[in-house]
Protein backbone atom coordinates (compact mmCIF):
# COMPACT_ATOMS: atom_id res chain seq x y z
CA UNK A 1 0.00 0.00 0.00
CA UNK A 2 0.95 3.15 -1.05
CA UNK A 3 0.12 7.23 0.26
CA UNK A 4 -1.14 7.75 -3.31
CA UNK A 5 -3.79 4.57 -3.29
CA UNK A 6 -5.40 6.02 -0.23
CA UNK A 7 -6.30 8.98 -2.09
CA UNK A 8 -10.36 7.96 -1.24
CA UNK A 9 -9.66 9.18 2.51
CA UNK A 10 -8.16 12.14 1.59
CA UNK A 11 -9.43 14.94 3.90
CA UNK A 12 -10.51 12.66 6.06
CA UNK A 13 -9.90 10.47 9.13
CA UNK A 14 -9.97 7.01 9.04
CA UNK A 15 -9.50 3.49 10.83
CA UNK A 16 -8.33 0.20 10.04
CA UNK A 17 -12.08 -1.26 9.57
CA UNK A 18 -11.82 0.90 6.72
CA UNK A 19 -9.11 0.09 4.99
CA UNK A 20 -9.81 -3.67 5.22
CA UNK A 21 -13.01 -2.98 3.19
CA UNK A 22 -11.32 -1.16 0.75
CA UNK A 23 -8.09 -2.82 0.51
CA UNK A 24 -9.26 -6.83 1.37
CA UNK A 25 -6.22 -7.38 3.24
CA UNK A 26 -6.06 -8.46 7.29
CA UNK A 27 -5.24 -6.05 9.74
CA UNK A 28 -1.64 -7.27 10.91
CA UNK A 29 -0.60 -6.34 7.30
CA UNK A 30 -2.38 -3.16 7.14
CA UNK A 31 -1.18 -1.74 10.66
CA UNK A 32 2.16 -2.77 9.22
CA UNK A 33 2.13 -0.52 5.97
CA UNK A 34 0.60 2.39 7.92
CA UNK A 35 3.10 2.33 10.90
CA UNK A 36 5.76 2.52 8.02
CA UNK A 37 3.81 6.02 6.09
CA UNK A 38 3.97 7.16 9.58
CA UNK A 39 7.43 6.77 10.03
CA UNK A 40 7.64 8.48 6.87
CA UNK A 41 5.56 11.18 7.36
CA UNK A 42 3.32 10.12 4.93
CA UNK A 43 0.68 10.05 7.01
CA UNK A 44 -0.64 10.78 11.03
CA UNK A 45 -1.17 9.22 13.45
CA UNK A 46 -4.17 10.51 15.49
CA UNK A 47 -4.58 7.98 18.04
CA UNK A 48 -4.81 4.27 18.44
CA UNK A 49 -6.61 3.11 14.98
CA UNK A 50 -6.99 6.74 13.86
CA UNK A 51 -5.06 8.36 10.53
CA UNK A 52 -5.43 11.40 8.75
CA UNK A 53 -2.95 12.67 6.18
CA UNK A 54 -0.31 15.90 6.69
CA UNK A 55 -1.82 17.69 3.90
CA UNK A 56 -5.34 16.42 3.42
CA UNK A 57 -6.93 16.39 6.48
CA UNK A 58 -10.43 17.65 7.88
CA UNK A 59 -10.34 20.79 9.77
CA UNK A 60 -9.69 20.66 13.63
CA UNK A 61 -13.54 20.91 15.26
CA UNK A 62 -14.37 17.78 12.36
CA UNK A 63 -10.70 15.88 13.38
CA UNK A 64 -11.38 16.29 16.84
CA UNK A 65 -15.56 14.98 16.95
CA UNK A 66 -14.44 11.98 14.25
CA UNK A 67 -11.62 10.66 16.58
CA UNK A 68 -13.78 10.02 19.07
CA UNK A 69 -17.25 9.11 18.30
CA UNK A 70 -19.96 10.29 19.54
CA UNK A 71 -19.04 13.43 20.58
CA UNK A 72 -19.77 16.97 20.27
CA UNK A 73 -18.05 20.06 21.30
CA UNK A 74 -18.87 21.99 24.75
CA UNK A 75 -17.38 22.93 27.71
CA UNK A 76 -14.42 25.54 27.97
CA UNK A 77 -13.95 25.77 24.37
CA UNK A 78 -17.12 26.91 23.47
CA UNK A 79 -17.53 28.67 26.58
CA UNK A 80 -14.45 30.61 26.05
CA UNK A 81 -15.07 31.17 22.34
CA UNK A 82 -18.74 33.00 23.53
CA UNK A 83 -16.55 34.95 26.08
CA UNK A 84 -18.39 33.56 28.99
CA UNK A 85 -15.04 32.22 30.61
CA UNK A 86 -12.44 35.02 29.53
CA UNK A 87 -9.29 32.34 29.45
CA UNK A 88 -8.54 30.74 25.53
CA UNK A 89 -8.50 26.79 25.70
CA UNK A 90 -5.48 25.27 24.35
CA UNK A 91 -7.40 22.43 22.68
CA UNK A 92 -10.72 20.77 21.89
CA UNK A 93 -13.15 20.24 25.01
CA UNK A 94 -15.43 17.73 23.92
CA UNK A 95 -18.57 15.46 25.37
CA UNK A 96 -18.91 11.60 24.43
CA UNK A 97 -20.96 8.64 25.45
CA UNK A 98 -17.77 7.01 25.83
CA UNK A 99 -15.74 6.52 28.46
CA UNK A 100 -13.56 10.26 29.65
CA UNK A 101 -10.11 10.21 27.72
CA UNK A 102 -7.49 12.58 26.39
CA UNK A 103 -5.47 12.61 23.56
CA UNK A 104 -2.86 14.46 22.03
CA UNK A 105 -1.27 14.88 18.35
CA UNK A 106 0.62 17.55 16.23
CA UNK A 107 -2.74 18.99 15.62
CA UNK A 108 -3.60 19.73 19.18
CA UNK A 109 -4.78 18.84 22.90
CA UNK A 110 -8.34 17.20 22.90
CA UNK A 111 -10.07 16.28 25.84
CA UNK A 112 -13.32 14.78 26.08
CA UNK A 113 -15.55 14.32 29.42
CA UNK A 114 -18.19 11.77 29.55
CA UNK A 115 -21.97 12.08 29.32
CA UNK A 116 -24.73 9.31 28.99
CA UNK A 117 -26.59 9.39 25.67
CA UNK A 118 -29.87 10.98 26.85
CA UNK A 119 -27.76 13.71 27.69
CA UNK A 120 -26.83 14.56 23.72
CA UNK A 121 -29.25 17.73 23.24
CA UNK A 122 -29.01 21.46 22.68
CA UNK A 123 -26.35 20.69 19.83
CA UNK A 124 -26.08 22.22 16.67
CA UNK A 125 -24.70 20.50 13.72
CA UNK A 126 -22.51 24.02 11.68
CA UNK A 127 -22.20 24.05 7.94
CA UNK A 128 -18.83 22.21 7.64
CA UNK A 129 -20.77 19.30 9.81
CA UNK A 130 -19.41 20.22 13.23
CA UNK A 131 -21.39 19.35 16.06
CA UNK A 132 -21.11 22.09 18.52
CA UNK A 133 -23.38 22.85 21.74
CA UNK A 134 -25.31 25.85 22.16
CA UNK A 135 -24.44 28.57 24.77
CA UNK A 136 -26.90 27.43 27.35
CA UNK A 137 -26.10 23.72 26.70
CA UNK A 138 -22.23 24.36 26.84
CA UNK A 139 -22.62 25.97 30.56
CA UNK A 140 -24.86 23.50 31.82
CA UNK A 141 -22.47 20.66 31.01
CA UNK A 142 -19.70 22.65 32.25
CA UNK A 143 -21.22 23.09 35.89
CA UNK A 144 -22.55 19.82 36.13
CA UNK A 145 -19.30 18.39 35.36
CA UNK A 146 -17.36 20.46 37.72
CA UNK A 147 -20.22 20.58 40.43
CA UNK A 148 -17.79 18.69 42.62
CA UNK A 149 -16.03 21.64 43.09
CA UNK A 150 -18.64 24.22 42.52
CA UNK A 151 -20.50 26.35 44.91
CA UNK A 152 -23.63 27.74 44.60
CA UNK A 153 -21.97 31.14 45.92
CA UNK A 154 -20.86 34.64 44.24
CA UNK A 155 -17.78 33.98 45.40
CA UNK A 156 -17.17 31.23 43.37
CA UNK A 157 -18.95 32.95 40.59
CA UNK A 158 -16.77 35.77 40.52
CA UNK A 159 -13.25 33.20 41.20
CA UNK A 160 -14.81 31.04 37.73
CA UNK A 161 -14.75 34.93 36.26
CA UNK A 162 -17.95 34.35 33.98
CA UNK A 163 -19.12 36.96 32.01
CA UNK A 164 -22.10 38.22 29.09
CA UNK A 165 -24.32 35.95 31.41
CA UNK A 166 -26.95 38.12 30.64
CA UNK A 167 -26.97 36.50 26.66
CA UNK A 168 -27.84 33.78 28.21
CA UNK A 169 -30.87 31.98 28.14
CA UNK A 170 -31.44 30.93 31.88
CA UNK A 171 -34.95 29.79 30.71
CA UNK A 172 -34.21 27.16 29.08
CA UNK A 173 -31.14 26.11 31.35
CA UNK A 174 -33.43 26.12 34.15
CA UNK A 175 -36.39 23.80 31.91
CA UNK A 176 -33.75 21.12 31.06
CA UNK A 177 -31.32 21.40 34.13
CA UNK A 178 -33.30 18.63 35.54
CA UNK A 179 -32.40 16.05 32.61
CA UNK A 180 -29.03 15.73 34.91
CA UNK A 181 -30.72 14.43 37.89
CA UNK A 182 -28.36 16.90 40.28
CA UNK A 183 -30.19 18.80 42.71
CA UNK A 184 -26.93 20.31 43.59
CA UNK A 185 -27.00 21.39 39.97
CA UNK A 186 -30.32 23.07 40.02
CA UNK A 187 -28.85 25.26 43.42
CA UNK A 188 -25.76 26.67 41.49
CA UNK A 189 -28.40 27.45 38.54
CA UNK A 190 -30.56 29.56 40.49
CA UNK A 191 -28.06 31.19 42.23
CA UNK A 192 -25.87 31.92 39.16
CA UNK A 193 -29.22 32.98 38.15
CA UNK A 194 -29.16 35.34 40.95
CA UNK A 195 -25.67 36.82 40.41
CA UNK A 196 -26.17 37.94 37.09
CA UNK A 197 -28.92 40.18 38.20
CA UNK A 198 -26.44 41.55 41.26
CA UNK A 199 -24.42 44.25 41.78
CA UNK A 200 -22.23 41.94 42.32
CA UNK A 201 -21.57 40.58 38.98
CA UNK A 202 -21.53 43.94 37.74
CA UNK A 203 -18.66 45.47 39.56
CA UNK A 204 -16.74 42.32 39.01
CA UNK A 205 -16.97 42.23 35.19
Amino acid sequence: MKADELKPFYNSTFRIEALEQYFHQDPATLRMQLFRLCRKKKLIRLKKNCYTFPDAHPTGLIMAQEMVQPSYHSLESVLSLQGIIPEGVAGYTLVTSKKTQQYSNIFGNYSYRHLPPELFFGVEQREDGAYVATPEKALLDYLYLNSKSLKAEFACFQAERFDRLEEIDFNWIKENAGRYGSKKLLKIIEKLDEYRKSDSYQAHR
